[in-house]
Formats: structure tokens, sequence, C-alpha cells
């Protein structure tokens, strides 16, 4: 309990940490694994506006040296189930995006998408993942 009330007052005195953390993506890292899960970098946000007939690029940080390759999954909704799932990719080491055609994405609608680190010794990451809402235009 100590420790909790600590932190807590850590992060209310110094504000300056918290705006150094950037956008926030969620990852489920329980430390236990090799290759850290990777940092997403878009979108990251709650809404995404998709122009008509333009692809939908998802980025993430590619700044683990020891990695062999990507995992990356899209899911309808936010349930990341395999009944929910309609795209998945197994990409290169040196990949940093992925650009998804505009058909796969309906206006209104809410999608998941998931990405592990796979490393050289064959460990995989914890999923790093953010749901977000299309607005096509």
């Amino acid at each position: 309990m100590r420790k909790i009330v600590i932190i807590i007052l850590a992060l209310i005195l110094s504000p300056a940490v918290v705006s150094l953390a950037g956008p926030v993506s969620f990852n489920l890292d329980s430390g236990l694994n090799s290759a850290p899960a990777p940092r997403l970098r878009y979108p990251v946000n709650d809404t995404v506006i998709l122009p008509a007939n333009q692809p939908l690029e998802f980025s993430w940080w590619n700044d683990f040296t020891q990695t062999r390759g990507y995992i990356f999954k899209l899911y309808k909704g936010y349930n990341m189930s395999a009944a929910k799932l309609i795209f998945k990719e197994e990409l290169l080491s040196d990949a940093s995006s992925i650009k998804l055609k505009p058909e796969l994405f309906s206006a209104g609608q809410v999608y998941t998408w998931s990405l592990l680190r796979i490393s050289f010794g064959g460990s995989k990451s914890d999923k790093s993942f953010n749901s977000f809402k299309v607005i096509k235009k």
C-alpha cells in the first residue's frame, strides 16, 4: 500500500514526467518474455478519419535490434478472439508499418489492432493493442 501511495504522489507532483510519455497505447507486458512488447505509433486515438479510397497505415516504433519479425492482427470490434479476426500478417524484422485497403473498414465500426514482436530466439512479446472507430470521409 505504501508503494502505491508513493507512486501516486510522484505522478501528481511531477506532471512533466507524465507528459513525456507520449501517445498512449496498451501492452500486457508481464516481463516474462525476452522480447519487449512493441510501442504503437498510429492509430492510438479513439477515432480514425479515413479519406475515400485511401489505405489505413498502422505504424509502430521498430526500436529493438533483436527482432526476427512481427505478427499484426486486426479484429472487428473490441474482442480479440479468433471469431473477430479479419486480417493477420507476419511481417519482417525491418517493418515499422503496414497499409491496409480501405475496403476492410466500415464507417462507424470499431476495430482493434494488435502487434507482437518475435525475437531471434523465437520468444514472442506480449501484445500491444489499441481500439478505434472509423470515420470515412
